[in-house]
């Protein structure tokens, strides 16, 4: 009976079906998905594919957890630039305690992964014997590919070490057919085998969503998503063609790059035309925005303010780029300034839309035009990497790159990345990919000069504390090194006890 009870989190989970409108989240669960009569017709199985969507990126598993969001959330506390609030929210990640004690975080993460991958079996099962046209049969079906791939990229990003440190590293099980109470658990696959899967669910996606679909919401997968997907899942896997390949197809139909009005508007609004891919808040569907009391470190009325930055990542950027401008001493939002005893160095990027609610991104331009000058870099194009780095530099007002050879572009590619990127869940996973070591200096000034405006309206200057990184090495007090087993999420330890087949 212990294996069935383990099963649940992985098969016989309630799914949520619920339908994601313009102001609400509507669930209705049913216990027995494989005998249940929403598979019948297409718009069933779409409400399905929302339904699991609206569940990953909604449910709360503690505060610290708010949905899905909360896994992009951890990667960028475990990298090199953030400083942590010692006080609140993700402190643990930060300080590598909380995925190598495999809970919080790394529990839904699992859980998630693989309640999302059941149900969009299930839909794939169903979809071709349910009653509706064919072209809508052929979207749905290819948006729950999609999904699926979404959740084994995530799993082979960052439950492995990259993959040409090694390609047999067994990672997580592959599921493609939908449990019942009977189904016996999967051994695991490799890293290859995952990204496999991942790449071949999304090609499937590609070729099945028909090129004029208009979703409705930027949530819904349409084909500019699923090539930034197969753009993305390529890069990590390094297969530099196909990354090019795909990051070509999407830049020849989405080039948008936001200017500085867009980028100072607190990245809260997947109206934002640079966004390809997002989770729309509203009032009533607002759990995701919790998120934005971490992200969110100069607003009034912020809870946590956590996701503060190393002093000297500010200096990664030039005098003219328009995103300096955004990085600079505070202290926590809302307090006297007068009174202030320590700052924090704030970046400005996240912040609360006027309602405390912010939509949550999930793939952009910059970072399609990122990948594109990555790959091209690995084959050789250093002129066609310098462009597209180019494009998002002078995008940001940023010296543009010259005269690089290949070894020096992939340099500046990774730092422009961190850059552009910050905050939007890429840090750990680059790092993983790239056999990188997370790298933190403590701050060389104790104080520094804090600078505001006082109640009479005049400016005055005092040396206050300055604080930088105060987690510098892991938990068992080593270096930080390429490769540790610290970086990776890890599977649960009830699936370990209970799959006998890992």
């Amino acid at each position: 009976m212990k294996k069935i009870s383990q099963l649940k989190y992985i098969f016989l989970s309630m799914l949520a079906i619920s339908v994601l409108t313009s102001c609400e989240l509507e669930t209705s669960p049913t216990d027995a998905v494989e005998e249940s009569r929403v598979f019948e017709t297409v718009a069933g199985n779409e409400k399905v594919i929302n339904g699991t969507w609206g569940s990953l990126m909604e449910t709360f598993n503690t505060y610290a957890n708010p949905g899905f969001g909360s896994v992009l959330r951890a990667s960028d506390a475990m990298g090199s630039d953030v400083v942590l609030n010692a006080k609140y929210g993700f402190r643990d990640h930060y300080a590598f305690n909380a995925l190598y004690g495999r809970g919080g975080t790394n529990t839904l993460s699992w859980n998630y992964s693989y309640k999302t991958i059941n149900n969009m079996n299930n839909v794939l099962a169903y979809i071709d014997e349910a009653q509706g046209s064919d072209v809508e049969k052929a979207r749905v079906k290819g948006q729950a590919f999609a999904l699926r791939g979404y959740m084994y990229l995530h799993l082979a990003s960052t439950y492995a070490f990259a993959i040409d440190k090694d390609p047999n590293a067994l990672v997580a099980p592959i599921y493609t057919k939908p449990a019942t109470s009977s189904s016996t658990p999967n051994s695991l696959s490799t890293v290859t085998q995952v990204y496999a899967q991942a790449i071949g669910d999304f090609k499937a996606a590609l070729a099945l969503i028909p090129a004029d679909y208009s979703r409705a919401q930027k949530f819904q997968i349409d084909r500019s998503v699923v090539l930034g997907l197969l753009s993305r899942a390529s890069l990590y896997s390094r297969n530099w063609e196909d990354a090019k390949k795909y990051s070509d197809d999407l830049l020849a139909i989405k080039n948008y790059l936001m200017n500085e009005v867009e980028y100072k508007s607190g990245f809260n609004d997947v109206a934002n035309r640079e966004w390809i891919w997002g989770h729309a808040q509203t009032g009533e569907q607002q759990n995701a925005s919790y998120q934005f009391h971490y992200l969110d470190v100069t607003t009034p009325g912020t809870y946590y303010f956590s996701f503060n930055v190393d002093p000297y990542f500010k200096d990664l950027f030039d005098d003219e780029d328009y995103r300096k401008s955004m990085i600079y001493w505070a202290q926590d939002p809302g307090l006297d300034p007068a009174k202030a005893d320590a700052v924090w160095m704030r970046y400005a990027k996240f912040k609360f839309k006027a309602d405390f609610t912010g939509d949550i991104v999930l793939m952009r331009t910059s970072e399609i035009y990122l990948i594109n000058a990555e790959a091209k870099a690995h084959l050789g194009d250093v002129g066609g990497a310098l462009l597209s780095l180019n494009a998002v530099k002078e995008a940001r007002r940023a010296e543009t790159a010259q005269g690089l050879n290949a070894s020096e572009l992939l340099d500046e590619i990774a730092i422009e990345r961190r850059k552009e990127l910050f905050g939007e869940g890429f840090s750990l996973v680059d790092i993983i990919r790239t056999q990188k070591s997370v790298v933190r200096n403590q701050y060389h000034l104790n104080k520094v000069p804090f600078t505001y405006t006082n109640a009479s309206g005049e400016t005055e200057t005092r040396e206050v504390l300055a604080n930088g990184h105060h987690v510098l090495v892991f938990p068992d007090k080593t270096p930080f090194v390429p490769n540790s087993k610290y970086y990776l999420f890890r599977i649960p330890t009830v699936e370990e006890r209970e799959n006998p087949n890992l």
